[in-house]
């Protein structure tokens, strides 16, 4: 079925714009995963290798955030701190995307830091290895693949920024929705861009976790 030449002409004038709007969106995602890679590497060696009470308040981190929705908390950010200091639409974002996440990354890393046998660890001490190396050669790997994973989830979370006003994707797709009175066309273009960018992730984690299953 070919498209009306109205509709052809709409899409074609759209087309750059949700692109520009992907760019957004790709750049929060990386930089909100990186956010939760450092935090949530932080929170886990607390974790481990913290006091009670360090522990105990990570701990009580970690839960909140795993039991409560990430929209609440964009508008908590967004919009509840206003009266204190009021954020940049994009930093919000970023700040309720990176610990959101920052606190599923722990898991994994604590989960990681706790994966290797004693022996391993013993041996790996017994040849000068510090603990840095030893994560970064033998525990940090397990944790390359889930990590993936959750980047494509967080790509697709992205699209809740909309709510506080941040212009990405999903954004972008509505209004260009409004102006074109319809959904379908809209909501195809979208899709097929969010498939673009999070599909290679897939295959990155899938082809991750079957070298590292075979390892």
């Amino acid at each position: 079925m070919v498209a009306p030449p109205c509709e052809t002409r709409s899409i074609s004038a759209y087309l750059p714009t949700l692109f520009r709007a992907a760019g957004i969106t790709l750049a929060l995602s990386v930089l909100a995963m990186a956010m939760a890679v450092m935090v949530g590497g932080l929170v886990a060696a607390g974790r481990v290798y913290g006091g009670l009470v360090p522990r105990a308040l990570l701990a009580t981190y970690v839960e909140v955030t795993r039991g409560t929705p990430l929209l609440l908390r964009l508008f908590v950010i967004y919009y509840g701190l206003s009266g204190v200091v009021r954020l940049p639409a994009f930093l919000a974002a970023l700040l309720g995307l990176g610990l959101n996440y920052a606190a599923y990354e722990s898991e994994i890393y604590r989960g990681a830091l706790r994966a290797v046998p004693r022996a391993q660890l013993e041996a790996a001490r017994t040849l000068g290895l510090s603990e840095l190396p030893v994560f970064r050669l033998v525990r940090g790997p397990q944790a390359l693949a889930p990590m993936t994973n959750d980047f494509v989830a967080l790509l697709k979370d992205s699209s809740l920024v909309s709510v506080i006003t941040v212009v990405e994707l999903t954004k972008q797709t509505a209004i260009y929705a409004t102006n074109a009175g319809s959904w379908v066309v809209p909501g195809i273009l979208c899709s097929a861009i969010y498939l673009a960018m999070s599909l290679p992730l897939g295959e990155l984690s899938r082809r991750l976790e079957r070298r590292w299953s075979r390892a």
